[in-house]
């Protein structure tokens, strides 16, 4: 395990940030809500999940939609999620996520981390009114036949459209980051995972396929996500949120993408440490546990070897408080139809071997990425 992994992220201040990161700059509390327009707070404790269709605004949008024009033949259709493929008649549903609102723990869930994460998880396709930078790219694949979901991160690619995605799959530093297959509960349209003991999740700042950080989440799972009835979409996109221009009216009031899923996990103090942010020079942990750093390290402190601060959450018992070597993560999410390829054609995708020092933790996942692959959709 290499220590000094680094997050480069954005760094800007309020003053002339982007669309992505405003939501980050913004400092008002908006009011508990969800996207049903009702009074559901946007929270959860330790070990616990929120509401699926829980807002991070109050919900207060304009009655009527804006002159924005989305081109429904490049983007996808704005009345839905913008699906870019179809899986309508697919028993095999393959999907991108396309909105991730960290909810827990509060001290990621306002700040810099929130901009960031939208900044990176929004494609860069100014046409379709989005402005990110590919970095943060988190596919799923649901087989309601067999049961199972497969997960992980992809590599940026230029046009989703026309070659699609491919979970990425390289030994970095030693450790194996590639997806992970487990199995799914699916009711009617749905779906809850088993426990995923360690899902690794690449992270390639500013889009750059050479920075790969690594955010290691423990006893993932993937709750009460609901598929639309032609497997297209969890949850839905929102043009009310943006404005004549497609840029976002107020994300305090008016979200631009309406979740339904949850996802759930834990990071440990010690993963935590090896994840540096560089627009604040200090570690994740430092951000977590709201503590001072090491000055001579930008990480959280240390005493006789371990790090002096706590976490709200058990690894070892899987409960709140305890042992408090951990932090509960839990975020909603929204998911769009993509095409996810098998990866021949990239090297990114292949199990190759890089030295590159942007990692924290891996996972082995031999069993998913057997030949007997999934369908793909083709591009």
């Amino acid at each position: 395990m290499r220590n000094g992994t680094r997050l480069g992220l954005l760094a800007v201040g309020c003053l002339g940030a982007s669309i992505a990161v405003f939501v980050a700059c913004t400092s008002s509390t908006p009011t508990p809500t969800n996207n049903n327009g009702n009074a559901v707070p946007c929270v959860a404790d330790p070990g616990g999940y929120p509401d699926p269709k829980c807002d991070p605004s109050n919900n207060s949008c304009p009655a009527s939609g804006t002159a924005c024009v989305v081109d429904k033949a490049k983007c996808g259709d704005p009345a839905t999620c913008m699906p870019l493929a179809d899986n309508t008649g697919k028993s095999v549903v393959d999907l991108r996520i396309r909105r991730l609102n960290v909810v827990a723990p509060p001290s990621l869930a306002t700040g810099v981390i929130p901009g960031v994460v939208t900044k990176g998880v929004d494609l860069n396709r100014p046409a379709c009114a989005e402005t990110g930078d590919n970095s943060f790219n988190w596919l799923i694949r649901l087989d309601k036949t067999a049961g199972t979901l497969v997960t992980g991160g992809a590599p940026p690619v230029a046009d989703p459209v026309a070659t699609g995605y491919c979970f990425f799959k390289k030994n970095i530093g030693g450790l194996d980051i590639q997806r992970e297959q487990v199995s799914a509960t699916i009711t009617g349209n749905t779906f809850t995972t088993a426990t995923i003991p360690l899902l690794s999740v690449p992270i390639f700042v500013g889009g750059d396929i050479a920075n790969t950080v690594i955010l290691p989440i423990r006893n993932a799972v993937l709750k009460s996500a609901t598929l639309s009835a032609d497997g297209n979409c969890v949850g839905s996109f929102n043009p009310k949120a943006l404005d004549d221009t497609c840029s976002i009216l107020d994300p305090d009031t008016c979200s631009k993408w309406r979740t339904d899923g949850v996802i759930g996990g834990y990071i440990t103090l010690e993963d935590s440490d090896n994840v540096m942010i560089d627009v604040v020079s200090s570690s994740l942990c430092v951000l977590l546990t709201k503590s001072a750093k090491d000055p001579a390290t930008n990480k959280c402190k240390r005493v006789n070897g371990q790090i002096d601060g706590s976490g709200d959450y058990c690894s070892t018992t899987g409960t709140a408080g305890g042992c408090k070597d951990s932090f509960w993560l839990s975020a909603t999410f929204a998911a769009s139809a993509v095409k996810i390829n098998d990866g021949s054609a990239d090297p990114n995708c292949q199990g190759g071997t890089t030295t590159d020092g942007g990692t924290d933790s891996g996972g082995n996942d031999a069993a998913a990425d057997a030949p007997s692959d999934a369908p793909t959709d083709g591009g």
